[in-house]
């Protein structure tokens, strides 16, 4: 009976792949714990960073609160000196005044107050529209005023009066030097109700026809007429009601009528030199 053949197998080659898997997985394991460990080493290093900024930012806030605090309680945030500024012809001691600002009064309070600051200043003084308070110093409170537009004067006796852009009229007589000679004069006009008209329609006028008057009478012969003094030396009469829709005709009328000259657009429109005495009456030279 013929032997079989005997195969021999080595026992490491057969298992080598087991092994080598086995060792992998080790070795892959053996990573895993390692950036899990890194993971929570650098988590629990954020963590404390910001834990450490939390705390930094308590203790700044608590600070500076404790040291606000200890500041408004004491002698160094009691009022020492207000500053006006923005008032150009208004009383700064009457400002003050109005504005109910006490020495023994803390500067910020009134960082918290200004609504009721502005109301105060304009119930006083219609020339204030707004007002703001402002830290200067260490205990200095600066008071800005922000003025309503001046639209023109009212003459009053000798002195003048701003005509505010709310129709409203300025609390204080200012004098002749201090009246800005671009806007228009208001002369003549006792009742408030013809004022208030004719300055509604110059309002209404074209800009550029504005700029070109110099001053309105209120000395007229009827309620509806209405009078301008140019600045060129011309006067025109119109009516209240039908002034605006001729002014088409005026800068015809002025080129052939030249200067000194009485226009006429109330009834029909034309044009005459000035008499000697209405050059006078108007102020024409």
């Amino acid at each position: 009976m013929a032997k079989k053949p005997v195969t021999r197998i080595d026992p490491r080659k057969e298992l080598s792949p087991y092994l080598n898997h086995e060792f992998n997985q080790q070795k892959n394991s053996r990573k895993s714990q390692a950036k899990i460990s890194a993971s929570l080493s650098s988590l629990q290093a954020e963590r404390r960073r910001s834990l450490r900024r939390r705390l930094g930012l308590i203790m700044s806030v608590s600070i500076l609160a404790i040291a606000g605090l200890g500041y408004y309680i004491s002698p160094l945030a009691n009022m020492s000196t207000v500053k006006v500024i923005g008032a150009s012809d208004l009383p700064i001691k009457g400002i003050v005044k109005a504005s109910k600002i006490k020495a023994s009064d803390k500067v910020f309070d009134y960082l918290f107050q200004q609504k009721d600051l502005s109301q105060k200043l304009s119930k006083k003084y219609p020339e204030i529209k707004s007002a703001q308070a402002h830290l200067g110093h260490v205990n200095q409170l600066i008071l800005q005023i922000n003025e309503r537009k001046t639209v023109g004067y009212l003459k009053d006796g000798d002195d003048y009066r701003k005509i505010l852009s709310n129709g409203k009229l300025g609390s204080t007589a200012i004098t002749w030097t201090k009246v800005d000679q671009d806007k228009p004069i208001f002369v003549g006009y006792n009742k408030s109700s013809s004022l208030k008209e004719d300055l509604n329609l110059f309002n209404s006028l074209p800009k550029s026809f504005q700029n070109q008057v110099k001053l309105l009478s209120g000395n007229t012969r009827r309620k509806s007429q209405v009078i301008l003094v140019m600045k060129d030396g011309n006067v025109i009469i119109g009516s209240t009601v039908t002034l605006k829709s001729k002014l088409k005709y005026y800068d015809e009328i002025k080129v052939k009528a030249g200067k000194n000259s009485l226009i006429d657009l109330e009834i029909g429109a034309f044009s005459r030199p000035l008499t000697s005495s209405e050059k006078k009456a108007y102020g024409v030279s």
